[in-house]
């Protein structure tokens, strides 16, 4: 019986059914020949905080809506289940607090054996009912009547998920046994303002204007409207997620959708996965959990690329060609081979119909399996172990990909024969190409720009790689026929190292071309550039000058002299362009083994002079004066000086002290011709005055 008193089962108002209840008052059908009889009204018990809790909290998208009602279309042994939605619309939207209906429909039909009027009261108006253990449905109810499927519904609840996007559901369904004018139609309204809002009661749902007439088809069609605020997805998005929570390929049912605006088709397959080649592993094992073996059969892999959307993240579990959860990676810790591709490529298809069988494991609305029950937490626990098999089996795979898809994007290889005349060095290049090119992300490989900055990284740096790894050869040589093999690796090694030095003379090349053209600019700001490159690059002065890196002794030396030129001079002087001030340095310094390099430049046609004499003489006697007394010295033997200028015009006094400043060891000048002759050239010619 059914809490308000009244018989449960098709008897009550049934046509067509195991028997026939006294007209209600006002409803009317249509009988064989013509005749109309009253018939009972449609009832069942409910109220507003079930519904709540059963369908507004449990069910808040359309796909999952949609999903609950394609699963009833398969247990009534439906072959057809056509979706119809305005996709990617609003349904209705938020206005001052108040919710507004956009007048849209969303309609869910099948053409399974649908209800007759008496079904309809009798099973479908039940709400909580485990349809497996019903004694009055065929097969038991765990089987479908006509082609004894494997029924997805259990929990009866699934009628009401559509009150989580909507406050109206209309049910127009034909079915019960063939009569002579077809099937029965059962047609009413059901709507959340009318339920009872205290606890369960009864509630009566409204008859339709088809109801107890008579159709030649069999099947159902749910119709939602009045909706809450919520939005479609796109129609491919929709098709993803609805094909999501299905293990679709069954021959006798095909799910369709379309769009109610466009008319647009979209057809709706199983989730289809990108897997990286030679990563997939097939599963088809027994889990022991208390002595119970529990088959799961599917497969994992790594997805090609790391995931687009979330219908194809993770591994999706089924039971009973339904999704019942989805997992990432078990729950597994940090800290495994692979764990990274796990992370983000980790997908798959398992399916576990035990967890669906004698125990429900499965919670309400198909969010997750109860991994907390005994058999829940066995599964969980070999799941962590696929993931690591995985992760260890696959990790070689997807960083070959990786590195195919870098040459691929690149054309690496073709570029390491071009640059390297030599076998060996571009056989180096091709392996430090690998190397770099297995941890490549692939996804920033789709900028060209980032693909070629990787490839020229890796080729200036090949021939180092070479001589590196053939001096360590050499290094661990040992026993007679170590003379020979050193021979042959020191030969390899010269070959990489001249490689190495091609590559810098090219590149400074290149540098002295971009001097020629700043040196030609007669505005400030590019000399200063100017003077910024030579402090950078100290080769283009003298080419014995190589800074291989910074040095923090010079950049203290430079502070503590102009401060204390300051103190003691009371001017301010400027000893480097590489403070990103924009002034033009007085000159500057720089260092080269344990020497201070005073190093000046004048303007272009600038011919030195009296004056230019007597200010070079100011700054040597301060710079002799300096160094004995503080500690920024300490490691500075000498100081030498290079001046660099169009021509010289002194006399008398001033120049004789430029010719004593000059020949001192301590001192020496190196006039280039010209400064056109200096950009052309890897560096001056020493030529002492």
């Amino acid at each position: 019986m059914r809490p308000n008193g009244r018989p449960a089962g098709p008897a009550r108002g049934a046509v067509g059914g195991t028997g026939r209840s006294a007209p209600a008052a006002g409803v009317t059908v249509n009988m064989p020949g013509g005749a109309h009889a009253a018939m009972a009204a449609y009832a069942m018990t409910v109220s507003r905080n079930t519904v709540d809790k059963l369908g507004v909290n449990l069910y808040d998208g359309v796909s999952d809506v949609v999903a609950e009602l394609v699963s009833n279309a398969y247990d009534a042994d439906a072959e057809n289940v056509t979706v119809r939605a305005p996709m990617g619309e609003a349904l209705a939207y938020n206005k001052d607090g108040e919710i507004r209906d956009r007048g849209h429909e969303i309609t869910v039909e099948d053409d399974g054996h649908g209800m007759d009027p008496g079904e309809a009261d009798g099973f479908y108006l039940e709400v909580g009912t485990d349809r497996r253990t019903d004694g009055r449905r065929g097969r038991g109810g765990a089987r479908s009547p006509k082609k004894g499927r494997a029924v997805m519904g259990r929990k009866g609840i699934g009628k009401l998920a559509p009150f989580g996007i909507c406050r109206k559901i209309e049910v127009r369904s034909a079915g019960g046994p063939k009569g002579e004018n077809g099937y029965r139609v059962s047609h009413f309204t059901m709507r959340y303002g009318d339920m009872p809002k205290g606890a369960d009661a009864d509630y009566e749902p409204v008859p339709g204007s088809e109801d107890r007439r008579w159709s030649r088809t069999p099947g159902t069609r749910i119709t939602m409207s009045d909706f809450l605020a919520r939005k479609v997805p796109d129609g491919d998005a929709f098709a993803r997620q609805i094909g999501r929570k299905f293990s679709l390929g069954m021959p006798d049912f095909r799910i369709s959708a379309h769009d109610a605006a466009s008319g647009r088709k979209f057809g709706i397959a199983g989730t289809e996965v990108d897997v990286a080649d030679g990563t997939k592993i097939a599963l088809d094992e027994r889990i022991d959990a208390g002595g119970q073996k529990l088959r799961v059969a599917g497969w994992v892999a790594y997805s090609e690329h790391p995931y687009e959307n979330e219908e194809v993240a993770g591994v999706r579990i089924y039971a009973r060609g339904r999704l019942a959860a989805a997992t990432r990676d078990f729950g597994r810790g940090a800290g495994f081979a692979g764990e990274h591709g796990i992370r983000s490529r980790l997908v798959g298809e398992m399916h576990a119909d035990w967890l669906d069988a004698e125990e429900d494991l499965i919670a309400s609305g198909r969010r997750d399996v109860l991994w907390s029950s005994d058999r829940g937490e066995a599964f969980r626990e070999w799941g962590r172990e696929v993931v690591g098999r995985l992760g260890r089996s696959a990790e070689k795979a997807v960083r070959d990909a990786a590195y195919r898809a870098f040459a691929d994007k690149s054309d690496f290889e073709r570029a390491a024969g071009e640059r390297f005349r030599d076998e060996k060095v571009a056989e180096a290049a091709v392996s430090a190409g690998k190397a770099v090119g297995r941890i490549a992300d692939r996804d920033a490989l789709d900028n060209p720009e980032h693909a070629a900055g990787l490839q020229e990284l890796i080729l200036a740096a090949a021939p180092s790689r070479m001589l590196v790894e053939k001096l360590a050869l050499v290094a661990s040589e040992a026993g007679p026929r170590a003379v020979g093999n050193m021979s042959r690796l020191f030969a390899d090694a010269r070959i990489a190292e001249i490689a190495q030095m091609g590559q810098v003379a090219d590149a400074r090349l290149g540098a002295l071309g971009r001097l020629a053209d700043a040196a030609g600019e007669n505005h400030g700001s590019a000399e200063i550039e100017v003077w910024r490159m030579l402090e950078e690059a100290p080769w283009m002065i003298n080419p014995r000058w190589t800074v291989l890196e910074s040095s923090r002794t010079l950049e203290n030396f430079r502070d503590v002299f102009q401060s204390w030129y300051r103190k003691k001079h009371g001017v301010e002087i400027v000893t480097t362009a590489a403070n990103g001030a924009g002034k033009r340095p007085d000159f500057v310094l720089m260092s080269a083994s344990n020497t201070i390099e005073v190093v000046e430049i004048k303007k272009p046609k600038h011919v030195l002079g009296n004056e230019d004499v007597e200010t070079l003489i100011g700054y040597v006697d301060a710079i002799d004066e300096f160094m004995p007394h503080h500690r920024e010295a300490d490691n500075i033997a000498k100081c030498h000086v290079t001046l660099i200028c169009d021509g010289r015009n002194f006399a008398g006094a001033k120049k004789r002290a430029y010719n004593n400043l000059v020949s001192e060891k301590v001192h020496t000048y190196l006039p280039p011709p010209s400064r056109r002759d200096l950009a052309a050239r890897a560096g001056p010619r020493a030529a002492q005055a």
